[in-house]
């Protein structure tokens, strides 16, 4: 066992029982773990103490998770990385979820032991990296990136990502014009907890929605069965329908 601190896990979930099962598999790896057993409980905690990830269940009582996520993403803790449980796996619920700020999605029945590795690499892409210099922006025509403060913006609009969606833009700004393939991309991404075979696709379908949206013309490219690519306009390309 580590001698580091435990780190600080929310953990919001109606079923008492799984709940337990939870906690009392993931505290004696590293972490102190909060429970809350409804939305308006968990809203409270996180605005009161920083929590270094948040495991949310989709179907809460009342205040249910997709809308917990979307004001944790407008209040002070919109950084913290979230993975929500749920007991379905379709492709618009996923888009659902991204869209919201969900970064990523585990479904039950599950291993605990998958669970652990989810966290690990959600902790990995929001913080495990070094410091970037200070004032670095990524530029690609009229997308700015920063990644000291976590800052994207396109033609001076601040744009709002999901955790993924900020690691997924930054990793192909890096590489631009470059086309990184899509195992790179996965692997950058998730290493030792591969995602579901639409994972990739769905994350990059909410980044092309925030990143290019109706009117803008298309800066993220997807070759198909090869991989993604941030590149400035071209001569002929046209605003996504």
């Amino acid at each position: 066992m580590s001698d580091s601190p435990a780190l600080p896990l929310l953990l919001v979930e109606d079923d008492w029982d799984m709940a337990g099962n939870i906690a009392d598999y993931l505290e004696p790896r590293g972490w102190r773990v909060r429970h809350a057993a409804n939305g308006a409980l968990a809203l409270h905690l996180v605005h009161e103490e920083r929590f270094a990830a948040v495991i949310l269940d989709r179907d809460l009582p009342a205040l249910d998770g997709l809308e917990v996520c979307r004001r944790v993403r407008q209040g002070p803790a919109h950084r913290v990385p979230v993975l929500m449980l749920t007991a379905a796996y379709r492709l618009e619920e996923r888009l659902e979820g991204f869209a919201a700020g969900v970064d990523d999605y585990l479904v039950k029945p599950f291993a605990l032991p998958e669970l652990l590795a989810r966290l690990g690499a959600l902790l990995r892409r929001g913080g495990g990296a070094a410091p970037a210099p200070e004032g670095e922006v990524l530029r690609c025509a009229d997308l700015e990136l920063r990644p000291g403060p976590r800052e994207v913006r396109r033609a001076g609009r601040l744009l709002v990502l999901t955790n993924m969606g900020f690691a997924i833009l930054e990793l192909l700004l890096r590489r631009s014009p470059e086309v990184v393939r899509r195992e790179e991309l996965e692997e950058a991404l998730w290493r030792d907890a591969p995602p579901g075979s639409d994972a990739l696709r769905s994350h990059i379908f909410t980044l092309r929605a925030a990143v290019d949206g109706p009117s803008a013309l298309p800066l993220l490219q997807t070759h198909r069965g090869i991989g993604f690519q941030i590149r400035a306009p071209r001569p002929g390309d046209a605003p996504l329908p």
